[in-house]
């Protein structure tokens, strides 16, 4: 009986997810059981072997945060359908799709809470570039024991930041959207961006609060980066006061 149940929870899963027109998960393929019916999954798996292919790394934040921009346009083209579907066809609304692709959206560094979030992950990119750079045995054991926590910091810290730039960047079209329908679209994307990026911060901050004081000579260092984390997350919630309201596919232990 749990075993139906469990799999009808799922197939519901399922279906929410191809419902949707946005990104909804935090997108760690390799940990998730839904990857046969999902087309970000394919999408990114393309994506990957595009760039090994190129000669470039696919796990470079540089890389990852132009493939998130990518996705973000090809969120655009899915509204797109989505609204034909409904069977509205009104050029207006074509063109103002058209016009909110990546180019028309303000740089990232226009926004001060993206500025803040973006030094916090320098800062965390410096702090495992230092640690892992360790060639003593004492580094070595505690890069075994925490290999998971390394594991999961190293995901999320550049997965918040691009999706703290999604929501912050919706959030700015949204703002100058008057049609009904788009806006309906953006305020999804915006807030389920915005949870997704507290909930990924939220992990790193608790992973850098557990290792910290295994980490002899970075200590306080990653102390300092835990109440960062800890103040942008405040700033999030402020910015995204509804984030927490929607369902979001995650996949951390923390």
């Amino acid at each position: 009986m749990a075993e139906i149940k469990k799999k009808q929870k799922e197939k519901q899963t399922v279906n929410f997810y191809q419902q949707m027109p946005f990104n909804f998960c935090d997108r760690w393929c390799e940990r998730c059981s839904l990857t046969d019916n999902c087309q970000i999954f394919k999408q990114a798996f393309n994506d990957r072997l595009k760039h090994i292919f190129q000669g470039e790394d696919p796990d470079d934040p540089a890389v990852v945060f132009s493939d998130i921009k990518k996705t973000f346009s090809r969120l655009i083209k899915t509204i797109k359908d989505d609204i034909k579907k409904q069977g509205i066809d009104s050029k207006k609304v074509k063109i103002k799709i058209i016009k909110t692709g990546l180019n028309q959206n303000p740089q990232p560094e226009s926004f001060i809470l993206w500025r803040t979030a973006h030094r916090l992950v320098l800062q965390i990119s410096n702090l495992l570039n230092n640690v892992f750079s360790e060639e003593n045995e004492e580094f070595q054991e505690i890069s075994r024991q925490f290999k998971n926590e390394f594991e999961e910091l190293n995901w999320y810290y550049v997965f918040f930041e691009g999706k703290l730039y999604q929501a912050l960047a919706v959030e700015w079209s949204f703002k100058k959207e008057k049609n009904k329908i788009l806006k309906k679209f953006y305020k999804q994307e915006i807030d389920t961006a915005a949870e997704l990026s507290f909930r990924a911060l939220k992990s790193c901050q608790k992973i850098l609060e557990k290792i910290s004081p295994h980490l002899p000579g970075y200590i306080s260092w990653s102390k300092d980066l835990s109440i960062s984390a800890g103040l942008i997350l405040e700033k999030i919630e402020t910015k995204f006061p509804n984030c927490h309201q929607k369902k979001i596919i995650f996949h951390s232990q923390y």
